[in-house]
């Protein structure tokens, strides 16, 4: 009996014309094919008198992606071919064959695959390799895919090139400008995203100075972006090198950052707080009293993270927890209500001098505290209230920056690389991101981004 099954991929719909002939051997689904049948008298241009020989006949087996239990598996014949011109001078070619690599033993579509389970899916070559072994009948070693990642990434434009694509797909005017540290690195690598969501460039630097982060700026204007606004942290270093080369963009701090600084120079007043419940616990006379101190300490380092999440994020069930803590400990309310006007001073106002007002009262409120957390973080926001409330002042300018979601994927790439060992390694794996989710690389028919960008 005689199993007929539909197979269809995208090197059979390129070499129909060599009639591939199909069989099953060994637990494994064989499509053969000799690359001689071809016309290759249409294919080269040459008169149909001339005869064309063929030397050095091989046979060698490609995988593909099989979504069948057995591997498919293309079983190719081949030879070096020749014939002679119209001086009778020979000449030598060997026949192409669409869609496969040949000295790479897998079909196009295999080892891009292995590319994008490794960099796009974040899984790292190891466990690529495993998925593909499991879902596609495809035995590929971890090393194989570190390889097909380098081809891939040193078939694609230079940095700079990339740069320059993504500029011409969308005009960049912003940068969401951050810092990484590598796993087991002792230098830092700046990254700059822009107002669409995209990595535009990282570069390793040495140290997080001026001195150091200007080349990278200065080499960003030199690839053509004119940037008009940054959103950084409170970094001076960051602020002084973009006035130095930028000198008229506008600068945004970033309100995670802001709420970040603010929130740790809080948060050493509720640890304050919770110690001083303890210390007199101790040094309580009664029992009663001391057990009532402990559970109050207790109770308060159970929920301590309920204080610092604004109202819209607090679930019914954890509003009426820190409304019980509050009801028993009215020491915690002056911090709740200090971290409510904080968040007034960004969530509210229209226009800066709204926002001045809202300082202003935040003020008032913690004018009878000295030195402490509270004094502290109303210092931090008065020594850059300018560069904190920009977005009020011009209009495009946002609150946020999307620094961190970048951040966020080149961690992910790192971690499942075991930290890149290279910085040619980890360049690769961002041109390849970039290549993929921005400029249309795909596993079927990638667009020729190297020509592209000549």
């Amino acid at each position: 009996m005689i199993i007929q099954l539909p197979v269809e991929t995208e090197v059979l719909e390129k070499i129909g014309d060599l009639k591939p002939r199909g069989k099953a051997e060994n637990k494994q689904i064989i499509i053969e094919f000799d690359t001689r049948r071809r016309d290759h008298h249409k294919l080269l241009g040459i008169p149909r008198r001339a005869r064309i020989g063929w030397s050095n006949e091989r046979t060698f087996d490609v995988q593909e992606l099989s979504g069948f239990a057995w591997p498919i598996i293309y079983r190719i014949t081949t030879a070096d071919g020749y014939y002679k011109d119209e001086q009778s001078q020979r000449v030598n070619f060997t026949p192409e064959i669409a869609g496969l690599s040949t000295y790479r033993k897998v079909s196009d579509v295999v080892w891009r695959l292995g590319v994008f389970l490794c960099i796009i899916a974040g899984l790292g070559s190891r466990q690529a390799s495993w998925l593909m072994q499991v879902l596609f009948q495809v035995t590929i070693s971890k090393s194989a895919i570190d390889r097909w990642v380098d081809e891939a990434a040193s078939a694609l434009p230079s940095e700079d090139e990339m740069v320059k694509l993504l500029h011409r797909q969308k005009p960049i005017t912003q940068g969401h400008f951050d810092e990484l540290f590598p796993l087991g690195a002792q230098s830092c690598l700046v990254v700059l995203k822009d107002e669409h969501g995209r990595i535009v460039a990282a570069q390793e630097v040495a140290h997080r100075d001026e001195e150091h982060v200007k080349p990278f700026l200065e080499r960003m204007k030199q690839l053509g972006l004119d940037l008009r606004a940054f959103y950084i942290d409170h970094w001076q270093a960051y602020a002084n090198a973009i006035k130095a080369v930028y000198p008229k963009a506008h600068i945004q701090l970033d309100y995670f950052h802001i709420l970040q600084n603010i929130w740790r120079k809080v948060w050493d007043e509720f640890r304050a707080h919770r110690r001083d419940l303890k210390e007199r616990s101790e040094a309580a006379q009664t029992k009663y009293y001391s057990e009532k101190l402990k559970r109050l300490a207790a109770e308060l380092w159970k929920n301590r993270y309920l204080f610092f999440k604004s109202d819209e994020n607090l679930t019914a069930k954890e509003k009426e927890t820190m409304q019980e803590v509050l009801r028993t400990q009215p020491e915690m309310s002056f911090l709740r209500g200090f971290l409510h006007k904080v968040w007034a001073i960004f969530e509210g106002p229209a226009t800066e001098v709204e926002a001045q007002a809202k300082l202003a009262e935040l003020k008032q409120y913690a004018a009878h505290h000295e030195n402490d957390g509270y004094t502290k973080s109303i210092s931090f926001l008065d020594g850059d209230f300018k560069n904190m409330t920009t977005f009020l002042r011009v209009p495009s300018v946002q609150r946020n920056s999307l620094a961190e979601t970048g951040m966020r994927v080149l961690r992910r790439l790192e971690r499942n690389h075991d930290g890149f060992r290279s910085e040619k390694g980890r360049q690769n794996a961002i041109k390849i991101y970039q290549a993929v989710t921005y400029l249309g690389w795909s596993i079927h028919n990638p667009p020729n981004l190297a020509a592209s960008s000549g």
